[in-house]
């Protein structure tokens, strides 16, 4: 697991943090400057332990929490699952505090988390509530219902972990993969995340500038039925500025050998949609809707992940991506 400081510009586990654990903050900001609840929490079928995070609108260089509250999930049997606080560290790795510009904000979110069950209850396809509490008075509410199962097609020979649903496999030097997936019930977008490490020891003394390791680009298709996507070539469109040209052009049209590729297709609600959407993921408009009710804003959403891993390699191998 990578570690992860917190950022005030994307919400609890967003964009960049699928194949991750981390969790960032929203920056909420009001006209008046009032002081407002906001409400961070995206649901995930692969976790037994889900987390939600509260804390207030900017003050100065504070971001304050509220470690007070009452926070409860209704699932779909009806049964009530109440949070408990936690240290904020469990919920963001890293330091609480962060550069802006020239200042030092100091985080001082809230964590909540769900108790450790047996049984993962948070499946596909389910609808959950959220409620929240505080000592103010304030009450949010919230609802998401989880997208529907979906697998990976195709890597009919890849090797494949029963409990997590991960694949791992070969892929020969240059080549694509058109990677492609089943529906998922209720998905407003697909989004794709892509980690290549070893690039920085790979193409050295290459004249490459900057080479970051690993390399994260980000792709998303916008609709519950388009589930493919052509690896690397498509996946990146919202990246193609922030890095040295010279090294996305290496990579197009098939990896180097020897570098290992981590992709991450996960299944997004509504929800988490509109509420990571803005500045280059914009499809639908460049303003976050908060989707809880009630005193507060904030997300309350949900995905499904499908994770494989490829090792670049050439010549026959065990478990090939392609065949």
């Amino acid at each position: 697991m990578r570690p992860k400081r917190p950022v005030l510009t994307g919400p609890l586990l967003g964009l960049a943090t699928l194949a991750a654990a981390g969790c960032e903050l929203t920056e909420v900001t009001t006209a008046d400057s009032r002081d407002v609840l906001v409400v961070e929490a995206v649901l995930r079928p692969d976790r037994q332990v889900q987390e939600v995070l509260l804390h207030r609108t900017l003050r100065g260089l504070l971001v304050p929490g509220d470690p007070d509250a009452r926070v409860r999930m209704r699932a779909p049997d009806g049964r009530e699952i109440e949070f408990q606080p936690t240290p904020t560290e469990d919920c963001i790795s890293g330091d609480a505090r962060l550069l802006r510009g020239s200042d030092t904000l100091v985080v001082e979110a809230a964590c909540y988390r769900s108790p450790l069950e047996e049984e993962r209850w948070v499946v596909p396809g389910g609808s959950y509530e959220l409620l929240v509490e505080t000592p103010r008075g304030e009450r949010v509410r919230g609802t998401t219902r989880i997208p529907g199962d979906f697998d990976l097609r195709g890597l009919r020979r890849a090797l494949r972990d029963a409990a997590s649903g991960e694949r791992r496999c070969f892929l020969p030097p240059r080549t694509e993969l058109d990677l492609a997936w089943s529906v998922s019930s209720g998905a407003w977008a697909y989004l794709t995340e892509m980690e290549v490490y070893g690039l920085r020891r790979v193409l050295g003394g290459s004249g490459i500038g900057s080479i970051p390791d690993p390399l994260r680009l980000i792709g998303v298709s916008v609709s519950e039925a388009d589930t493919t996507v052509l690896v690397p070539t498509e996946v990146g469109a919202f990246d193609r500025f922030s890095y040295d040209q010279e090294l996305l052009r290496a990579i197009q049209g098939g990896f180097p050998e020897d570098v290992q590729v981590h992709v991450v297709v996960a299944a997004a609600d509504r929800n988490f949609v509109n509420g990571v959407r803005g500045g280059q993921f914009n499809p639908s408009g460049s303003v976050r809707i908060s989707s809880v009710v009630g005193d507060g804003v904030g997300v309350f959403g949900s995905i499904v992940t499908r994770r494989l891993v490829m090792d670049v390699r050439s010549g026959r191998t065990v478990f090939p991506c392609l065949e």
